[in-house]
């Protein structure tokens, strides 16, 4: 409905095409409008793609191995700095970095605000800053502070992350509209065996957010059915669709994107090798080159690119 909406936005302002930048869970809205309506597809750039044809259980235990692996980018990094409150190897710090939630686990820290930091919301302050290798030294202020007993720096990522303000407002209804769509998204057809080894898959590769992933499933107790179907997209016939992809992105990993790119009849893929979620106008001039080449002179890249 929202790709149908979107192809009546289109019509309303007199274009023949619709052309279009999605990031995150907006490439899966273009890519539904590509199979609806791939004779109107114009310039379509989806950034940090949605697999279509995954389920919901292999989204999280995708995304869990991925925020590991990210964790484990920033500890490399931040090992290699003097204002890194961790030490030793990169499994050394994994290892301390582990203690630390079970210990705020255990005993929760109060913020300045009378609010209580505790795994749960620290794990949240550390997915907030992995979306960006630019909040990395955030997130080592944040941790140094947790290990020295405050938790306002990671109180305040974690209001990042939900767009929650300093007066205790939120900016919008983005996290509820996600858990809303995404319950009509994915369809509840998993076993019991299959998340028993999900689960297992996760604690396995990806032992240090293990603990702090599974939560209450929103989803079991949603009103309504889900609608969705999870299938991979062609979209016969569409011009040039151009993917992105970034390699280490742990909100919608690079193999998504690989997935994406190969279903589409029209599939163009430009890797990004680099940090964090989305590659468009991240500072990578091949990548924002050839965008911008496509979005304003309708040149796409003759074949995949790989941007270093």
């Amino acid at each position: 409905n929202a790709a149908r909406d979107l192809d009546l936005l289109r019509a309303v302002l007199g274009d023949e095409k619709l052309n279009y930048l999605g990031y995150s869970y907006g490439t899966f809205l273009g890519a539904t409008y590509a199979k609806l309506f791939p004779e109107r597809v114009g310039r379509l750039v989806l950034d940090g793609a949605i697999d279509p044809s995954v389920s919901g259980l292999d989204v999280g235990t995708t995304q869990a191995v991925g925020f590991e692996s990210a964790l484990r980018a920033y500890m490399a990094d931040c090992l290699e700095g003097r204002d890194c409150p961790f030490r030793g190897t990169v499994d050394d710090a994994m290892a301390d970095l582990g203690t630390l939630l079970a210990s705020v686990d255990r005993s929760p820290l109060t913020g300045a605000d009378g609010r209580m930091l505790g795994a749960d919301t620290l794990m949240t302050a550390i997915i907030a800053a992995l979306y960006s290798q630019d909040s990395w030294p955030y997130l080592s202020r944040a941790l140094s502070e947790v290990l020295s007993g405050s938790a306002d720096t990671a109180l305040l990522l974690a209001d990042f992350y939900f767009g929650r303000t300093p007066d205790g407002r939120y900016e919008d209804n983005s996290t509820e509209a996600f858990r809303a769509y995404n319950c009509m998204d994915y369809p509840l057809d998993t076993s019991e065996a299959d998340q028993d080894a999900a689960q297992a898959l996760i604690e396995q590769k990806a032992p240090t957010i293990a603990p702090y992933w599974q939560g209450v499933d929103v989803c079991e107790v949603w009103p309504a059915p889900p609608t969705g179907v999870r299938e991979k997209i062609t979209a016969d016939g569409a011009a040039p669709i151009v993917v992105i992809g970034t390699t280490n992105d742990p909100a919608t990993p690079y193999e998504w994107s690989v997935s994406l790119a190969d279903q589409l009849s029209s599939g163009v893929l430009i890797t990004r090798v680099g940090e964090g979620h989305t590659g468009f106008n991240k500072g990578n001039a091949c990548v924002d080159d050839a965008v911008t080449t496509y979005l304003i002179d309708g040149t796409a890249p003759s074949a995949d690119l790989r941007c270093e």
